[in-house]
């Protein structure tokens, strides 16, 4: 929260009020500066616009995206009908751009959704391989679709990519601008290309590329540091404050992902996004996304940018099984600040189309601790991350004090921590829907039964009294 939005000196609320109207944009208001009036009854949430008007219709109605704003506080719509619609309703949007792994509409992997089209650009645009000019670094996400990793350093590459945001914006009002795959080549989590390899199901095949597979270190004008400065660069050149979709990056060896120091530091940078972040994939649970020292790189990445009074999204595209989301949830808690961190529940909502997922109705105030620096501030002598609210409550009622219990080993259980509250119960969820309507349904319950006195490996627990 803004400085100026966080006094608490009595009798000062007509100070706090002018203060939020001086310094935050109109749209900022609901999120930055509501728990100065009164708590939550969700936490905020934000979903993407992905589904088709006809599907929109059949649910709430695609003319009445009023009826679903006690459940949204933000949409991502691309420009066009929709998003009109959805601004009709008073909601802020946000819209999609990914320059940093280009697609092309037609060739070779071409993506028919492409955001930017690349098909044209020319090669200085990306990074390419040393003596040869013609080689762009690349990738494939999902064996279908090639990509070119941009380099944001290449006056090429913010030029082209600012005269097409300054297009999008021209035409349709949106407040923020998702810049996706912000993870710096170090981070890329699969096989990168010199030229362009073999598409195949599942993967990448380099060995048909013309200069193989690329591996760090690349060159030196391929360095963290460089790609930093270019996406420094590419925030302040873009027409409205940008959301970079990057927490989630990961190089082996950073203590938090590259894009983290970048939206600190970056004043035209309003928050950053961490994807599958303690989710995972669904059927697909891999317990290492969790557990050290990849949890700690991304609650620290978050904690910094919270920390510095911008904001985190949180995204689970695709797990329905609720004891994965509770255990997510308790992860989130520790990094948890109700006017920064916002939940995208992505597999949630998939016939009302409202895609938040039931224990967004769950929000956490009063800390009795300070918001924490890092993952280590957490730590309790056993070696578990503990955080404790006192005043936590379920769709606007309150549940009393609650706290979050996390171990981050993944193969060792750690003893219960000494807390300041008895805890009784455990969270409970069922369903897949924070809105009971259009035929979702979803509830949450705070009397599960008690957390274990030995806290296993690679789990996490929500407690109540």
């Amino acid at each position: 929260m803004d400085p100026a939005c966080a006094s608490e000196v009595p009798g000062a609320m007509t100070a706090r009020i002018l203060a939020c109207l001086l310094v935050l944009p109109a749209f900022l208001l609901k999120s930055a500066c509501a728990a100065e009036f009164a708590h939550r009854t969700h936490s905020l949430t934000f979903e993407a616009a992905f589904d088709t008007p006809q599907e929109y219709d059949a649910a709430f109605g695609f003319d009445h995206w009023e009826r679903v704003t006690p459940y949204l506080d933000m949409v991502m719509t691309g420009p066009g009908i929709l998003n009109t619609r959805v601004r009709a309703a008073n909601f802020r949007t946000m819209t999609y751009f990914d320059p940093n792994l280009c697609s092309a509409t037609r060739g070779y992997g071409a993506n028919q959704y492409a955001s930017p089209d690349c098909s044209d650009w020319p090669s200085r645009a990306f990074y390419t391989q040393p003596g040869h000019p013609d080689r762009t670094l690349s990738a494939s996400y999902d064996g279908k679709i090639i990509q070119r990793y941009g380099d944001p350093g290449s006056p090429e590459f913010q030029a082209r990519t600012t005269t097409l945001l300054r297009e999008r914006v021209a035409h349709d009002q949106f407040e923020l601008i998702e810049i996706d795959d912000a993870t710096s080549p170090e981070e890329f989590y699969s096989n990168l290309c010199w030229g362009v390899g073999r598409l195949q199901d599942g993967g990448y095949d380099c060995a048909s590329a013309a200069g193989g597979t690329a591996k760090a270190p690349f060159d030196a004008n391929v360095s963290r540091s460089q790609w930093q400065a270019g996406e420094a660069a590419l925030a302040a050149l873009s027409p409205r404050p940008v959301v970079f979709n990057g927490l989630q990056g990961y190089d082996g060896k950073e203590r938090t992902a590259s894009i983290a120091s970048v939206v600190v530091a970056a004043p035209n940078a309003w928050g950053a996004m961490c994807d599958t972040c303690f989710y995972g994939i669904e059927d697909r649970q891999n317990p290492y996304l969790w557990t050290s020292p990849i949890l700690e790189v991304r609650l620290d990445g978050m904690m910094r940018v919270i920390g510095a009074g911008k904001n985190v999204f949180v995204v689970n595209p695709s797990v329905t099984n609720p004891a994965v989301r509770a255990r997510a949830l308790a992860d989130l808690m520790l990094a948890y600040d109700p006017d920064r961190l916002w939940q995208w529940g992505g597999a949630c909502g998939e016939r009302s189309q409202i895609h938040v997922c039931p224990e967004a109705a769950l929000t956490f105030y009063e800390p009795y601790q300070a918001y924490p620096k890092n993952t280590a501030s957490l730590a309790d002598p056993a070696g578990t991350y503990v955080r404790e609210f006192a005043q936590c409550f379920d769709n606007g009622r309150s549940v009393g004090p609650c706290a979050t219990v996390v171990n981050p080993d993944r193969v060792a259980a750690h003893a219960a921590p000494a807390l300041r509250h008895t805890y009784r119960h455990t969270l409970v969820i069922h369903g897949t829907a924070l809105c009971n309507c259009y035929g979702d349904t979803g509830a949450i319950f705070e009397n599960g039964p008690s957390m274990p006195n030995s806290v296993p490996p690679a789990s996490g627990y929500v407690i109540f009294q």
